[in-house]
């Protein structure tokens, strides 16, 4: 799911230097904001755009422009995955129609870039390791069809959501679904899926990642 990270970062790396560039930061300055500032109180680097997709860190370049100017500072307040710490230093800023400098701008944006990168991390968790436990449980039932165990047309399986409102629109219509274990799941979008997470049959990222729907599969003995 992660294969293309390489060429995805390329993209985020190009895009802070040419806004450095445009914004007339030296070099330094533009290296940070790729990799990091060092907090010296905790000695670990922070901020930085390596880990985020090229959308995540045009949030990031265009969350620093919002804090910068006056005219649009309130909009980084709708960001759900701001550091709400600076909410207070915000507010006093809008407050007195001034922007942030440069310096509370960098530490904010770095803040929020923190955010995004753990908001990322815990998503990719999620998908990989459902996405094995998804594949596995198909796997362990392909076993027994083929030991002979449990004949094919004996299995049925069924589509089932985690039934709350994160639950995306094309997967809630799919609930119930119910299909011999041999035959594909269909979504709404015509993708076809053998098990929740499964790519192998050519469904993209947007069935899958923070796919949290589960297989239930039921086998008739008699």
């Amino acid at each position: 799911m992660i294969t293309e990270i390489i060429a995805d970062q390329r993209e985020a790396v190009r895009a802070v230097i040419t806004d450095g560039m445009e914004q007339g930061e030296n070099p330094r300055q533009t290296a940070l904001g790729i990799v990091g500032r060092l907090n010296r109180a905790t000695g670990r680097r922070e901020g930085g755009i390596l880990g985020l997709t090229a959308r995540q860190a045009g949030y990031v370049r265009s969350a620093k422009a919002e804090l910068r100017d006056p005219a649009r500072l309130a909009r980084y307040l709708d960001r759900k995955l701001r550091d709400k710490r600076f909410d207070r230093t915000i507010a006093k800023a809008m407050r007195e129609g001034r922007g942030l400098s440069d310096a509370d701008a960098q530490r904010i944006a770095d803040r929020y870039s923190d955010k995004l990168l753990k908001y990322r991390g815990d998503m990719i968790a999620q998908t990989e390791t459902l996405s094995a436990l998804h594949h596995a449980q198909y796997e362990a039932m392909q076993q027994l069809i083929d030991t002979g165990a449990v004949r094919a047309d004996q299995v049925t399986k069924t589509w089932s959501t985690a039934g709350d409102a994160r639950v995306r629109d094309s997967h809630m219509a799919m609930d119930g679904q119910k299909h011999r274990f041999d035959a594909p799941f269909v979504t709404p979008s015509g993708a076809l899926m053998r098990f929740p997470q499964d790519v192998a049959l050519g469904a993209g990222p947007d069935e899958v990642i923070g796919c949290r729907c589960y297989m239930a599969i039921r086998v008739k003995y008699l």
